[in-house]
C-alpha cells in the first residue's frame, strides 16, 4: 500500500499513469479528474454511470459533454452487448478534433444493453455498476483504461460513491 493510503487500485492507477510521458500524463490527469467528479452526479440507479466524453481541447480546459446514441451509433452493435471495444473506434474519432479524449462508462454497460426489461423477462435483475471505467486517449497514441471501484452509500436516497480517494490518487500522479 501506498504512503497515502491508496489500496491496490490505486497503485495501478499510479503505475499506469507513471508510465506515460510528463505532457501525456499531464493531460490525462485532467480529464480523469473530471471524469471522476461527473460520475458520481450523473448516475442513476436505473441507467448506472451514463456514458459521458470528456474531451480537453488543444486550449485546455477539460470540457464534459453527455454522449447521445446517435454519436455512438456508427461504432456501436446494439443487436449485441454493449462493451468497451465496441466504443474504441468512436473514441479514436475525437482525437480528430481533441488532444485527449476519454469515455466514461460503468462497467455493467453490457447488462443495460436492453434496459431493465429483458433481464427481467429472463429472470435476472440488472446488474449495478461496480466501477466507474474510464477509457483515454491521447493525441501522441497512448491509450489507457482506468477502473475506478464504487459502492452505494446506504442512505433515504441511494448514491455512488468511490470506495477510494481518488482525488487524492490524482493528486499524487499529478506530483510525480
Amino acid at each position: 500500500m501506498l504512503e497515502g493510503g491508496h489500496g491496490d487500485g490505486g497503485e495501478a492507477i499510479l503505475a499506469e499513469l507513471g508510465s506515460l510521458p510528463a505532457h501525456v500524463r499531464a493531460d490525462c490527469i485532467q480529464v480523469l479528474d473530471a471524469a471522476v467528479r461527473t460520475a458520481p452526479r450523473t448516475w442513476t440507479r436505473r441507467r448506472g454511470v451514463r456514458l459521458q466524453w470528456i474531451t480537453l481541447r488543444d486550449g485546455g480546459d477539460a470540457v464534459v459533454a453527455q454522449v447521445d446514441s446517435g454519436e455512438l451509433s456508427e461504432h456501436v452493435d446494439w443487436d449485441g452487448p454493449r462493451s468497451a471495444r465496441s466504443f474504441a473506434g468512436a473514441l479514436r474519432e475525437k482525437l480528430g478534433t481533441h488532444r485527449c479524449a476519454a469515455l466514461v462508462y460503468g462497467n455493467a454497460v453490457d447488462s443495460r444493453t436492453w434496459g431493465w426489461v429483458l433481464p427481467l423477462l429472463l429472470g435476472q435483475l440488472p446488474r449495478l455498476d461496480t466501477a466507474v471505467m474510464v477509457d483515454v486517449a491521447h493525441r501522441t497514441g497512448a491509450r489507457s483504461t482506468f477502473s475506478f471501484p464504487v459502492g452505494y452509500r446506504r442512505s433515504p436516497v441511494r448514491r455512488l460513491r468511490f470506495e477510494e480517494d481518488v482525488h487524492a490518487i490524482l493528486r499524487c500522479a499529478g506530483n510525480m
